[in-house]
């Protein structure tokens, strides 16, 4: 996938890059990874029903079950750190531009750097490819 192209982000008519405030940038991304928790039980609900009629699971898919587990509880735990860390945080800004590089989803950007308050949603259009489970 390409970074965000600059044109896409939001940009400051002055010649300093765009910045957003720390606290604010960690309840966002505290926000996201509330929904990912989220996602991720709504995974484990969803298998249920089919590992209750499964006669015997290999061990790969064991492995597989277990991970998607620590997964949930992992973003849970991280999401607890950004809470603590968005009430810890000042007013310290971060520059928008260099972050938005490191990150994949363009979707997730415009969120974190835009406040666009808009339902997850993964497309072709909005990730750069097709992202199956």
């Amino acid at each position: 996938m390409s970074p965000i192209p600059a044109h896409s982000l939001p940009q400051d008519s002055s010649t300093e890059p765009a910045s957003i405030p720390l606290k604010t940038l960690n309840k966002r991304i505290q926000d996201e990874m509330v929904t990912l928790v989220i996602l991720a039980a709504e995974v484990q609900i969803a298998l249920g029903p089919t590992l209750a009629e499964a006669k015997s699971l290999s061990p790969a898919v064991q492995r597989s079950l277990q991970a998607i587990d620590r997964l949930h509880q992992t973003l849970d735990d991280l999401q607890r750190v950004m809470g603590h860390l968005s009430g810890q945080a000042e007013q310290e800004l971060v520059e928008i531009y260099p972050l938005s590089e490191v990150i994949r989803l363009r979707h997730l950007a415009h969120k974190l750097f835009d406040n666009i308050d808009a339902p997850f949603a993964l497309s072709e259009d909005d990730s750069g490819e097709i992202a199956w489970f």
